[in-house]
């Protein structure tokens, strides 16, 4: 039995931890910033701390360096939790001071053998010299953050291919909330960047695209010309998660991966003049398409086209959202189906958008 400060400002996942650990026999003290778990760090006896990566107040990294800095607290084991989308920020954590971490979602076992696993080492290391511990420590912290990282890296590349394998005998029909994104702006981009430099971000922004929608449970995803279509297909569907909401959590990571990129461009590409902000446009549909499967050539993989009406829809208002400009669109099947769910999708205005000979309504997203 151990008391452990939990520091999630999420209130599910927060309840979750606490009762998981309380059931393990541990005693838990929950809060919902950084802030506030300092704070009761700092009241001593505190033999564990969990803390979630994004956090108001103080987040997760900033905690763990206070901790690390404070001769008081500098042996305390510390676990972050995270989401399979922040693995560019894993290393970050790693060096503040961190010496495990959780992905989110995650099962019981998984953090309670985390848990298990840094209690048993703070009591072995508790019979150590503190000068010797710290050389243990950094001598370390190098292979440490590397074993790590390949860990979390392995753990990526499984849960993504489990998401895109489609076996042979998968349906080629689809039904439910399709997405298109692309990058605005494009040409812009085109004129700004070397093509090796535009190949670059286009690969950073959908592989992050690709991860959070793994994270989701999407059920397709595929290029389709200068966009990345993704699928939440209704056969996956339970009494407490469906399409619709799995559709809506990845529009809501959309914020992270947007200012993610911001810095990322600000990183890259400071030195280029003339290049514009970096802005993604998201059309959300809902309806149904079927994949037409496609002959590869001898040794290739096996294609697929996506095809059917609601395919053409989708396609004809991401031109019309790539031209008003707005970063997120809906269709009136879209609007209506999240409405009849009691999600919100975004603010009262809409467009007429003419493209070719046909007149689409175009709903725009918060």
């Amino acid at each position: 039995m151990a008391l452990i400060v939990v520091c999630e400002d999420d209130s599910s996942t927060r309840t979750l931890i606490t009762a998981v650990l309380s059931k393990a026999g541990h005693i838990v003290e929950a809060f919902d910033d950084g802030l506030k778990g300092h704070a009761r760090l700092l009241d001593g006896d505190v033999e564990l701390l969990i803390s979630d990566v994004q956090m108001p107040g103080k987040d997760g990294f900033a905690l763990v360096a206070q901790v690390r800095e404070d001769k008081r607290l500098m042996e305390m084991p510390c676990i972050l939790l995270t989401s399979l989308q922040e693995r560019a920020h894993m290393r970050t954590g790693m060096t503040s001071g961190a010496d495990d971490y959780v992905t989110k979602p995650f099962q019981p076992s998984e953090l309670l053998d985390a848990v298990n696993s840094q209690l048993k080492r703070a009591m072995q290391l508790h019979i150590l010299h503190i000068d010797e511990v710290q050389r243990t420590v950094n001598a370390a912290v190098g292979e440490r953050t590397n074993e790590l990282m390949a860990q979390y890296e392995k753990q990526l590349q499984k849960e993504l291919q489990s998401r895109w394998e489609r076996e042979h005998t998968a349906s080629s029909e689809l039904s439910g909330s399709l997405l298109m994104l692309t990058i605005l702006q494009r040409d812009a981009w085109l004129h700004a960047l070397s093509n090796k430099q535009m190949a670059e971000m286009t690969r950073h922004f959908f592989t992050k695209l690709a991860d959070s929608a793994a994270l989701f449970k999407a059920e397709h995803l595929q290029f389709v010309g200068d966009g990345l279509l993704i699928v939440f297909d209704q056969s996956a569907d339970t009494p407490s998660m469906h399409h619709a909401s799995r559709a809506h959590k990845l529009m809501k990571s959309l914020t992270a991966v947007s200012s993610s990129m911001l810095s990322y461009v600000h990183e890259q590409f400071a030195s280029v003049e003339g290049k514009p902000s970096f802005t993604s446009s998201a059309v959300v549909h809902v309806g149904q398409l079927s994949l037409g499967r496609l002959d590869s050539l001898a040794g290739g993989v096996e294609q697929h086209m996506p095809v059917g009406q609601d395919m053409q829809l989708i396609s004809k208002l991401r031109k019309a959202a790539q031209v008003l400009g707005w970063p997120v669109s809906f269709s009136d099947a879209a609007l209506a189906h999240w409405g009849s769910k009691g999600m919100s999708s975004g603010v009262p205005e809409y467009r007429e958008a003419k493209v070719g000979t046909q007149v689409l309504r175009i709903h725009r997203g918060a």
